[in-house]
C-alpha cells in the first residue's frame, strides 16, 4: 500500500510531465517575486497568474518543488476556497542569489 506521502510524490512527479511549461512559467514568477521582494508563497504566484481551463490548481503544489527555492517560513492561504490553510513561504536558494 502506498503511504501519503509516496501517493503525493507520485502525483507530483506527473504535475512536473504533464504540466511542464506552466510550471516553468509560475517557476518564474515566482523567482522574479523572490528576488524582488526576499521571499515568495504561492499567494503571490496565484495573484500573477491566469489558471488555465485545462489545469487543475491542485498542479501550484508542485511550483517551488524545485531546488531554486528554500523553504523560509509559513503563512496563510489567501484564496477563499483554502480556508486560511498554512502554506509555506520561499527564498531563492543562495547559490541562484548570487548568480543573479
Amino acid at each position: 500500500m502506498m503511504t501519503g506521502q509516496m501517493l503525493r510524490d507520485a502525483q507530483l512527479a506527473l504535475f512536473e510531465q504533464r504540466d511542464a511549461d506552466f510550471l516553468e512559467h509560475c517557476r518564474t514568477i515566482a523567482a522574479d517575486i523572490a528576488k524582488e521582494r526576499g521571499e515568495v508563497s504561492i499567494n503571490e504566484v496565484r495573484a500573477a497568474i491566469n489558471l488555465p481551463a485545462e489545469v487543475h490548481p491542485s498542479v501550484l503544489g508542485a511550483v517551488f518543488k524545485s531546488k531554486k527555492f528554500t523553504a523560509i517560513g509559513y503563512t496563510e492561504a489567501a484564496h477563499k476556497a483554502a480556508h486560511a490553510r498554512i502554506v509555506r513561504v520561499y527564498k531563492l536558494t543562495e547559490e541562484l542569489c548570487r548568480e543573479s
